[in-house]
């Protein structure tokens, strides 16, 4: 008899041969488990906890890595590995405790901001410290770009700010005079506040608490975009869950689950939706954080557990399958990996047989999309370190349903080494 190794399904009856109750350190593949990489710290720590990260790519084919703390804004040195301020004139800043920073580029500015402090602007080519965005923009948890305009979402204005979008005039991420050069703001009229928002064919969507809105790009409406609802009733209860994956495709966490597009598809529904919910610490579950592996294609959401410590779940949306891992994290960023030269293996690694990648190994081919994470140590890290142990569990099985059956033998079946 085939037991098989099934896919993580913990909602699931525990006799249901087709589902795992416990499925640990393992990423799906088309029929069965593979490997799950372990984490390579490159960097030194930063001063305090990781609120916010990206890179961008400059004109010469450079990489700049840019990470925030709840007071500073730092890139990453790639020669030392060390952290280089960069924050401005307005610093030190003060995100809240229920904010992160927001990292957006627009041409050749990357644009940072959050709540509570002025947005700023760091230039992508010439590098230095960062400045406040001039022509006095809103303050706002969100950005995004839509065609040629900045768009802000949940903006700092007393009473209707938080239901609030405006964008700048067009291509001029400086102009915020409503009215002139397709510069406008809208109130939304229900759906609760805006918790985030992507661009979208011809234009973008905007997610709300309850419910979610599509702007198409009208211009010969008289308006810059108009607005259409799309759900009216249900949106996402994490802002920072919501991860757009390609046009029309993006999963997000709601009050009664994990969904997938406007249409709300199920993804998590009697499968890992109700395991989730009491593994949370749900004081904490509006602070979910979701990122998209760009390599994996898992879509990988961080929670607080409730002893206190950050772990994730993750949904591989090619094989719609769900996998999970014990490796505690920080902040969660897909990055480009930065280039390691092989003079620059010795700032990373005391000795040459230190180096657990192979040589042809993502982290050593410089701006190759991967996934990455900040340690509890405050190091960037990412996962392209050796593989670490994983523990699958089949379901409770009845070998023979006729009679009691002894099993004095088993043979596994797979292609990893066995210890």
């Amino acid at each position: 008899m085939i037991i098989p190794f099934p896919p993580f399904e913990p909602d699931k009856s525990p006799y249901d041969v087709n589902s795992s109750a416990s499925v640990v350190n393992a990423l799906p593949v088309a029929n069965g488990w593979g490997p799950m990489p372990g984490l390579t710290e490159i960097s030194a720590a930063l001063g305090s906890a990781c609120r916010g990260a990206t890179f961008v790519r400059t004109s010469a084919g450079t990489y700049r890595i840019v990470a925030g703390t709840e007071t500073g804004l730092y890139e990453l040195n790639t020669t030392n590995f060390t952290w280089t301020d960069i924050t401005g004139a307005s610093g030190p800043y003060a995100v809240p405790e229920q904010d992160n920073w927001t990292m957006t580029r627009f041409g050749n500015t990357l644009l940072i901001h959050n709540i509570n402090d002025v947005i700023q602007a760091y230039d992508i080519e010439a590098g230095g410290t960062v400045t406040d965005l001039a022509g006095s923009p809103p303050k706002a948890k969100y950005s995004w770009v839509a065609g040629d305009y900045l768009v802000l979402g949940y903006l700092d204005i007393s009473g209707t700010g938080q239901a609030s979008v405006a964008w700048s005039g067009l291509n001029d991420a400086t102009h915020w005079t409503y009215g002139k050069k397709g510069s406008d703001i809208q109130v939304l009229p229900e759906g609760d506040e805006v918790m985030g928002g992507f661009a979208d064919q011809g234009g973008f969507t905007v997610i709300q608490r309850a419910g979610m809105q599509f702007f198409p790009f009208a211009p010969a409406s008289g308006f810059t975009f108009t607005r259409t609802v799309l759900n009216p009733k249900q949106g996402s209860i994490a802002p920072r869950s919501i991860v757009s994956v390609g046009p029309g495709q993006f999963f997000y966490l709601s009050e009664d689950g994990f969904f997938g597009g406007v249409e709300r598809k199920p993804i998590g529904a009697e499968r890992v939706d109700r395991w989730f919910l009491d593994q949370i610490d749900q004081t904490y579950l509006s602070e979910v954080q979701g990122v998209a592996d760009p390599f994996e294609k898992i879509v990988w959401w961080r929670y607080r557990a409730l002893n206190g410590s950050y772990y994730r779940l993750g949904y591989d949306w090619q094989l719609d399958r769900w996998c999970t891992t014990d490796l505690q994290v920080g902040e969660m960023v897909a990055l480009a990996t930065p280039a390691i030269t092989w003079d620059g293996l010795d700032v990373l690694y005391a000795t040459i047989d230190d180096v657990d990648e192979p040589f042809d190994a993502r982290l050593f081919s410089g701006g190759r999309p991967t996934f990455a994470t900040f340690t509890t140590g405050n190091k960037l890290a990412y996962f392209t370190g050796p593989n670490i142990a994983a523990t699958i569990e089949t379901a409770d099985v009845e070998i023979d349903g006729m009679s009691r059956s002894f099993i004095n033998g088993v043979r596994i079946v797979t292609d990893a080494e066995l210890l």
